[in-house]
């Protein structure tokens, strides 16, 4: 009966937050009251960086476990620059996607002459990762998306606070997990607008860049 049990709960679906670019206080007063009933009930929540201040994990810790990476605005918050978590035999690997403050601080001038170049930052998503992953979850770009690359799902929630190139937000993402399946949502925080895509996903298989 324990094993019956222990199987049951495996197989549930088990459903992750996913959030990016809240920039509390530096462009958002506070998070926006409705991501706590878009995130209740999550078993998870990831923060894909530039958070800016502390209190901004204090607050989501009270709707879930955190885990969180550093982002370039996240100067003196000692957190690591990446992470994977496997939620129901799903690997997820979770970065900020900025490269670096070398590659961050060249493609700040090359963005001034020739304008934003979002392949670049699929690539540096993607190569955080030489270590197998189902899905790359990253923030930075405050532009949501959502592309497979060699059997990998990277995935973009959008920015929770105002952003300077585009004013999409703010946005969130969830992300529904069962072994072999995966469900992601992406929701409008400031309407409630949602959208759902079927990811594929072989849980038993990883992609490894090597």
């Amino acid at each position: 009966m324990r094993e019956r049990s222990a199987e049951v709960e495996r197989m549930r679906t088990l459903t992750v937050g996913l959030i990016a670019d809240t920039h509390v206080p530096q462009r958002l007063e506070r998070l926006p009251p409705q991501l706590a009933e878009v995130f209740r009930g999550v078993a998870l929540i990831l923060h894909a960086g530039d958070l800016n201040r502390w209190p901004v994990l204090d607050e989501l810790a009270r709707l879930a476990p955190v885990v969180a990476v550093r982002g370039n605005a996240d100067l003196g918050l000692r957190l690591p620059w990446r992470e994977i978590v496997e939620i129901n035999g799903v690997r997820i690997g979770l970065v900020h996607g900025h490269g670096g403050w070398p590659v961050y601080l060249r493609n700040k001038i090359r963005e001034a002459t020739i304008g934003f170049e979002p392949l670049r930052y699929l690539r540096y998503a993607r190569f955080a990762f030489p270590d197998g992953v189902h899905v790359i979850v990253s923030g930075h770009t405050h532009r949501p998306h959502l592309v497979r690359v060699n059997g990998v799902w990277l995935v973009n929630p959008g920015p929770v606070a105002p952003d300077y190139y585009v004013q999409r937000g703010p946005t969130a993402g969830l992300l529904h997990v069962r072994p072999g399946e995966l469900r992601y949502e992406w929701v409008d925080l400031a309407t409630g607008w949602a959208r759902d895509w079927m990811l594929p996903c072989d849980a038993s298989h990883a992609w490894d860049s090597g």
